[in-house]
């Protein structure tokens, strides 16, 4: 068998040679062996030259801080994924810049419209047939809509836009796919106000744009810290355990957890009491609030093994 680095000296040579199919077999299989980013971005590119830019744009997202890096590996990582039709992650990719190249980023964006331009020509009846299904989300058990969510980001973004505004406030749709497109329209920097149904099954307004980054909140980071104090060094099993029930509990909640968590001490006291079978019966209004909120969320946690 071939080591790594003999793997990745034929692949060079094959790329060199223009041979981009030996090429990519060969960064494949040296991939398979060993990961890095320098020999993902050999791969990418041998990829993206034999066509294949589904693969490559997967691959390339596993190291997508690394490739937004610069234009030059930016600008590949965008083409790849609107080669594969993908124009929502493009998007989403793209927007991660805007901060740090705007000039590059206004770019991009009409790269990327000029791609989904085509693609409403050529795939009209794709994205027709996807648009629809998106709009049906609700429909479907809970652990099936993860996939249907990936499928919209094949959407252009004037589409997913649309479904996504109707999505937003379909009563039926399960609170954490509805979190997920919202989240979404704040890494697309959507501007507008739109209607969004709430944990408290109440609509309200918001500009996904203007919202914050999920967990850096006040309340977000104060329960987590809270957590921690409590169990980190205490109990390390129960502490990993309920961190990620923690997190959960407040993408339920995003963007306002300090709506429903008025005291972050308490949140976690409960939390840790309903895991632990150490439930006081006597609550306060406050507390008992908190906790009936805490049990929603479990039963919603229970639709999503359905």
């Amino acid at each position: 068998m071939q080591t790594t680095d003999q793997l990745i000296a034929a692949g060079q040579t094959a790329a060199a040679n223009g041979e981009w199919s030996t090429a990519a077999s060969a960064f494949e299989a040296a991939y398979q062996q060993t990961q890095n980013y320098d020999l993902n971005l050999q791969l990418v590119t041998a990829l993206c030259e034999t066509q294949n830019f589904q693969q490559a744009s997967s691959l390339a997202l596993e190291y997508e801080s690394r490739y937004l890096a610069t234009d030059e590996t930016a600008s590949r990582l965008i083409s790849c994924l609107c080669q594969s039709q993908q124009f929502i992650q493009a998007r989403l990719s793209a927007q991660l810049r805007a901060q740090t190249a705007p000039e590059w980023l206004e770019a991009t964006k009409r790269q990327i419209l000029s791609a989904e331009q085509d693609a409403e020509t050529t795939m009209a009846q794709t994205l027709t047939a996807t648009m629809k299904q998106f709009y049906h989300l609700s429909e479907l058990p809970v652990p099936a809509q993860i996939s249907r969510l990936a499928a919209a980001k094949h959407l252009t973004y004037a589409k997913y836009l649309i479904a996504a505004k109707f999505l937003l406030v379909d009563p039926f749709l399960h609170q954490l796919s509805r979190v997920e497109v919202l989240y979404t329209l704040k890494g697309l920097a959507v501007a507008d106000k739109v209607s969004v149904v709430w944990f408290d099954q109440k609509q309200r307004s918001v500009i996904p744009a203007q919202l914050p980054v999920m967990g850096t909140d006040r309340v977000s980071q104060a329960t987590q810290q809270e957590l921690q104090r409590r169990l980190a060094q205490q109990d390390v099993s129960l502490y990993e355990s309920l961190q990620g029930l923690l997190s959960l509990q407040l993408m339920y909640l995003y963007p306002d957890p300090e709506k429903i968590v008025t005291n972050s001490q308490k949140w976690v006291e409960l939390l840790i009491a309903s895991q632990t079978g150490t439930l006081s019966p006597n609550l306060t209004v406050s507390a008992q609030k908190m906790l009936d909120c805490q049990q929603k969320i479990q039963e919603l946690n229970l639709e999503l093994a359905e």
